[in-house]
């Protein structure tokens, strides 16, 4: 089944989260494509509609107290960025910072242009700009055809439905995204963290902001903490009724990491990299989502299937059926290549 591109960034990007939305404050600015509501004193939350344009697809938001101000996330193009600038200065009187990159991933750092231009520091991981560069730079401007090719003939030898939409899926992911390397103007982050420098307490003048790497959704994960309000911004560690985007993946890592948001008690409110703000029940979702394809990728192994057969062999469950599962490679096929590489200690082919 061929989906259009707007289609694509609805179902990978956290399309259907959007319909369950509670009513929400009136916002501080609605651009269409994101909505920036105060949800407390000194924090404004940014929501991506991906309905209504690409510009931000992931959430974000201003942190902002006496002193200054924090931006949450990069997005997807300059006009995201632009928002989120837009807002702090909208909400505070007080210089921004710095913007931090929950992670590398082109959703949630292609938008940088904006924080460049107007010498915005940008806060990531050390292992970001290297990941940008190898993941995204490199890739620019060369025929993509070689590596359209194989998904290409996985469509076309399909040997039933099912299989041919998931690599249809793939397919159109593979697409959009090299569509979007070939039209960014990248700009790398320029204040970067190892693991060692972390977490940093950013004193923002009566509200405090904690950034914190943890490993899990890729290599570069970073969340921001604001204690005083119980809000956390996850990026992408979080998906909001989808299964997880996982070809970055460390799974087991991933799964320490939702217990650690477990642990968190019930007044916590998450910012998902897509998706409205939630609670506990959208961590407890993606727990049993990633024990669901454990527990899966364990029966195959024992069987003795490849993990191509096991990515073939899974079945969402039906709790889960109303979630987004797309692209099919990049979710479940990943997740699953991840886990058989954990649990017999090879890389599958």
């Amino acid at each position: 089944m061929q989906i259009d591109r707007r289609q694509f960034l609805l179902t990978a990007l956290g399309g259907p989260g959007l319909a369950s939305r509670k009513p929400a404050p009136a916002p501080l600015l609605d651009r269409g494509f994101a909505r920036v509501t105060k949800i407390a004193d000194g924090l404004s939350v940014t929501i991506a509609d991906p309905n209504k344009g690409p510009q931000c697809l992931s959430n974000g938001g201003v942190i902002f107290g006496r002193h200054a101000a924090l931006i949450v996330e990069g997005h997807f193009q300059p006009e995201g960025a632009a928002l989120e600038i837009e807002a702090a200065r909208l909400v505070s009187k007080a210089p921004i910072m710095a913007a931090v990159d929950t992670h590398y991933h082109l959703d949630h750092s292609f938008g940088n242009l904006s924080y460049a231009n107007q010498h915005i520091p940008i806060m990531a991981h050390v292992q970001a700009p290297a990941l940008m560069k190898a993941r995204y730079a490199d890739l620019k401007g060369i025929d993509k055809a070689p590596l359209l090719a194989p998904l290409e003939r996985k469509v076309a030898q399909a040997a039933n439905p099912d299989d041919r939409r998931h690599f249809q899926s793939d397919l159109d992911g593979a697409k959009w995204m090299f569509d979007a390397i070939d039209t960014v103007t990248l700009a790398y982050p320029t204040q970067l963290f190892a693991a060692k420098d972390l977490p940093k307490r950013i004193d923002l003048g009566g509200l405090t902001a904690i950034v914190e790497f943890h490993r899990g959704h890729t290599p570069t994960d970073l969340i921001v903490t604001v204690p005083e309000r119980d809000v956390v911004f996850t990026g992408d560690l979080l998906f909001h009724r989808a299964y997880p985007v996982s070809f970055d993946a460390d799974m087991n890592a991933w799964h320490g990491v939702l217990t650690l948001f477990a642990g968190y008690g019930r007044q916590m409110r998450f910012v998902p990299g897509h998706g409205p703000i939630c609670g506990l029940e959208t961590v407890r979702e993606q727990v049993d989502i990633l024990d669901d394809l454990r527990s899966h990728a364990e029966k195959m192994i024992r069987t003795g299937a490849s993990v191509d057969e096991a990515e073939r062999r899974y079945m969402v469950p039906k709790r889960f059926q109303d979630f987004d599962v797309s692209p099919w490679n990049w979710t479940v096929g990943a997740a699953l290549q991840g886990y058989y590489a954990a649990l017999i200690s090879v890389k599958p082919t």
